[in-house]
């Protein structure tokens, strides 16, 4: 889908949301709808933004300043579960994949948004990136780390396609 395609669908589900909202007694199984027409929307808006550009969800951190100011206020009064004495890891790293079977690849992330109820988030998928960020956007692939010691302080994470991966450049290239 073509970016002025994919804004024209966001304006239009944008507007829908606005005149069913400004209604008085709104079911709620129509705003439910017109909430999705809208994510549903901005998805397509985005991958198709990144599709053309390569760049990333414009959506992405719209809320990210807010909580990270509404969760350090938490933590510094003492409300929040956090202390602010305790330890703080960052993890920064880089993990490359070849696709060698996207029909695979695309079963799969399906298949996972499924499984984490989010599957009327999916889109018609349509790069190994966009699948990929559609599976990291539902799930929480350092979950299992929480049950043991450790507190979600946040994540940021970026998905590109590249020219080559670590294994295929010289150290040189992936270095600087």
């Amino acid at each position: 889908m073509s970016i002025p395609a994919a804004l024209n669908e966001l304006v239009a589900a944008l507007k829908e949301h606005a005149e069913v909202m400004s209604g008085q007694d709104v079911a709620p199984k129509r705003a439910v709808d017109v909430i999705e027409r809208v994510r549903v929307a901005a998805a397509r808006y985005s991958d198709a933004t990144f599709e053309s550009s390569g760049w990333g969800s414009p959506f992405s951190d719209l809320f990210e300043d807010e909580e990270l100011a509404e969760d350090t206020e938490e933590n510094e009064s003492g409300d929040g579960s956090m202390p602010a004495d305790a330890e703080r890891i960052s993890i920064t790293g880089r993990w490359d994949f070849v696709v060698t079977d996207q029909e695979a690849w695309f079963a799969h992330v399906v298949q996972g948004l499924n499984d984490l109820g989010a599957g009327d988030c999916v889109v018609e998928l349509n790069s190994a990136a966009q699948a990929m960020h559609e599976l990291l956007s539902h799930d929480e692939p350092f979950s299992g780390y929480t049950r043991h010691g450790l507190a979600d302080g946040g994540q940021e994470w970026v998905i590109e396609q590249i020219p080559k991966t670590l294994s295929e450049a010289p150290d040189e290239e992936h270095r600087a």
